[in-house]
């Protein structure tokens, strides 16, 4: 039975499939996007250097799912998609961007990609330990929350010391595979910086790597508690981020002198604009204006003035975390159509196509969850005192890297290990495709989306509309009815009460559900 309802599922979607290529026009609106800030001026200059204009702009249907994805984490539910596209406030899109950037839902999302870049994991090769873990999570999430000034979160986790288990920040320096004072230096150039001291000749190497000697570790009676201290160090000369060496007298934190640097000099608080600007714009879109993200000195920006105007806002904005993401989402590139005719491919390269790209691991499998009711469960590879997790908390919201399921693992969720953005694998592959496929225990959770009382009265028509706007957050077109209904009519009567499922089915495996775009 199982084999044949799969069988069925895969045909219908095969069909359906088709009908979807020729829908573009659902999500591109008749309009070019519009010009409002210097970003979007920045943007436009290089759109017409290319020869790229016009750049059309996404439909509300698209535009409300990419928001509640990259600002909450999550789709939006079938109230709140229709209440977007069906309203006809000309600010509409300004109040929900405010809003996504005001709840929860953005603390939790950005809580885990800050926790995938400072490594918050307990086991091997970090070692953290649980007490640690959550300490350093709720630090980080309570910088999202109260809208810290990022510069003076950084300058909090470099001139930190003591318990990393009472003093949060102090896991900055025990977050590291490598506790050397290179190991140190290396995550801590690429995490603040973006910079990749192994591309570095080996004296300058040396010179970062003196910054760091002064801090020591050392072990309490507490269960896997460790203290970070400072050990007085001889004079030594050190070099700063922009290259300039300085000597730094004995007992002298040098430390503190990069701390100056980053965040009290205009060069030094530049860099540190610049990185954030780079990772924060490759979140959105999966490709930094210096492509890679995290590796400034790797290649060229793609558009270095979009660059210099955005960290110069961040910089006068006093490091507002808030408001550069929501100058991005705003932003003309973000309000680009995915489909952009003949020249998506090369538009897409210079931000003028919105990136098509898959969902991370942790908000599929939340939003799997949401849709079915069921739950996820998850394992840390060495069971810890501390690793219990409430039946309501979300996929984005575990803060140890260590606890995971063979879904998250499947669906590329990173390591941890190293802090860089690479370590998050979003690609689509052949297991992935035969898991969503053939996995009995997805199938009987899809199975229970249309079990809510409030459906089940609904005809097969309007199950089939809610299917749409709870996946795609829109309606089906004429085409994708006909295929449906032709498909459904088609089968005995003792047989339609299955085709809900393989509708859910089928959209669980289409491409328009798995992707951003």
């Amino acid at each position: 039975m199982r084999g044949c309802i799969l069988s069925v599922a895969i045909s219908a979607a095969i069909a359906v499939t088709g009908v979807c290529r020729a829908a573009e026009k659902l999500y591109v609106k008749s309009r070019e996007v519009a010009l409002r800030s210097a970003a979007d001026r920045a943007l436009a200059a290089v759109w017409q250097e290319q020869k790229l204009m016009p750049v059309f702009e996404a439909s509300d249907n698209l535009l409300v799912r990419r928001l509640y994805l990259d600002l909450a984490g999550r789709l939006p539910s079938v109230a709140e998609a229709k209440s977007f596209v069906y309203s006809p406030d000309k600010d509409k899109y300004e109040k929900l961007v405010d809003k996504l950037l005001g709840s929860p839902d953005f603390v939790a999302v950005f809580g885990m990609r800050f926790g995938d870049m400072l490594r918050i994991k307990s086991e091997f090769p970090i070692n953290l330990w649980p007490n640690a873990v959550y300490v350093y999570q709720r630090r980080v999430e309570n910088f999202i929350e109260s809208n810290e000034p990022y510069h003076k979160f950084v300058r909090s986790l470099l001139l930190a010391q003591g318990s990393n288990f009472r003093v949060a920040e102090a896991n900055f320096y025990r977050a590291h595979a490598d506790r050397s004072p290179l190991g140190i230096a290396k995550n801590c150039a690429l995490t603040l910086c973006g910079i990749r001291l192994d591309k570095f000749p080996e004296k300058e190497q040396k010179l970062w790597a003196n910054i760091f000697e002064e801090i020591g570790f050392k072990s309490t009676r507490e269960w896997k508690e460790e203290i970070v201290f400072l050990k007085r160090c001889p004079e030594r000369e050190i070099i700063l981020p922009d290259g300039k060496v300085v000597k730094v007298p004995a007992g002298k934190e040098a430390r503190r002198i990069l701390a100056d640097f980053l965040t009290g000099d205009p060069k030094g608080k530049k860099m540190l604009a610049d990185a954030l600007v780079n990772r924060t714009w490759y979140w959105f879109f999966g490709s930094g204006i210096v492509p890679a993200g995290d590796d400034l000195a790797g290649a060229k920006a793609v558009n270095p003035k979009l660059l210099d105007v955005l960290s110069k806002e961040v910089v006068s904005s006093n490091f507002d975390f808030r408001k550069l993401c929501r100058t991005i989402v705003c932003s003309a590139a973000y309000r680009s159509a995915s489909f952009q005719g003949k020249d998506t491919a090369r538009k897409a390269t210079f931000f003028a196509a919105y990136p098509i790209r898959r969902l991370e691991a942790e908000i599929l499998d939340d939003i799997i969850t949401d849709l079915s009711t069921v739950p996820s469960s998850y394992a840390s590879v060495i069971p810890e005192p501390f690793t219990f997790i409430p039946g309501s908390m979300r996929t984005i919201q575990i803060a140890d890297g260590s606890i995971s399921s063979s879904f998250l693992i499947l669906f590329g969720r990173p390591s941890r290990d190293a802090g860089t953005l690479a370590e998050r694998n979003n690609t689509i592959n052949a297991k992935q495709r035969l898991f969503l496929f053939n996995s009995g225990a997805l199938y009987r959770r899809v199975c229970r989306i249309l079990r809510r009382r409030a459906y089940q009265r609904l005809s097969f028509a309007g199950k089939v509309d809610v299917l749409y706007w709870m996946f795609y957050s829109r309606s089906p077109n004429a085409a994708e009815r006909a295929v449906i209904e032709k498909r459904y009519n088609a089968l005995p009567s003792k047989q339609r009460w299955a085709m809900q499922n393989d509708v859910a089915w089928i959209l669980v495996n289409s491409a328009e559900f798995l992707h951003r775009h």
